[in-house]
């Protein structure tokens, strides 16, 4: 199967953060332009494999890569800035009960990282974030991502902040954050599903893109816990 890839690099063709919307969830970061597809296949390979883990029906088979598009832009990179063409396109209700599923997979995943690793959740390492803020950066971005899209998340601040405040024992503040979440999400409408929100020049937003960082954000952040383990 083919899939395609979005680069966003800067520009002497260095670092390159790599996205799959056909994929969501899938996004790595190659070292050199040339090493774009290899990553980008890598990083899909890893995704299917975290579908068939929970028992996804995907596809088999060798993986393709096509470069769809390639932003160069001296803006600051890595952060899915940019609103790609795939963004646009109205989500289905299939679509979103499959990304919901996803997120369910995703969060539980992320969780079990967490708790693998030893010592408290605080305890800040040489560099980075320590795990419980992590676990708060997670929970407020996707805040974040669901409030820009449908214009509003009620109480979202507050749940952000009962997460970070949580210390070494987030879990129920995060069971919280995430059923407020679902919720808002489930009260979609089929307007809001295909609407594109534009707001003072900041990026983009859609249905199809908040599902997208959502579940790219989240496997980001597994992935990394993950190497902490086995460092």
């Amino acid at each position: 199967m083919v899939y395609d890839l979005y680069l966003e690099s800067g520009p002497q063709g260095r670092r390159t953060w790599i996205f799959v919307p056909g994929l969501p969830g899938t996004s790595t970061v190659a070292p050199t332009l040339d090493g774009a597809p290899e990553a980008g296949r890598l990083a899909i390979a890893a995704r299917l494999e975290f579908l068939r883990r929970h028992g996804e029906n995907v596809p088999s088979g060798r993986i393709e890569v096509s470069v769809a598009e390639h932003v160069i832009e001296r803006k600051v990179l890595g952060f899915a800035q940019h609103f790609f063409a795939p963004d646009a396109e109205p989500l289905t209700t299939r679509e979103a009960e499959r990304d919901l599923r996803w997120m369910e997979w995703s969060r539980d995943e992320l969780l079990a990282a967490a708790e693998a690793l030893p010592g408290p959740l605080t305890l800040k390492p040489e560099t980075g974030r320590s795990v419980a803020g992590i676990l708060s950066h997670v929970a407020g971005a996707e805040l974040a991502y669901v409030g820009a899209t449908l214009k509003g998340m009620k109480g979202g601040g507050a749940l952000a902040t009962a997460v970070e405040s949580a210390g070494d024992e987030p879990w129920a503040a995060l069971a919280a954050e995430r059923a407020v979440v679902v919720a808002r999400i489930g009260e979609m409408t089929p307007e809001d599903m295909a609407r594109i929100v534009e707001s003072g020049g900041r990026p983009k937003w859609s249905a199809r893109r908040m599902f997208r960082r959502i579940l790219e954000h989240e496997w980001e952040h597994a992935l990394e816990l993950r190497s902490r383990a086995t460092a």
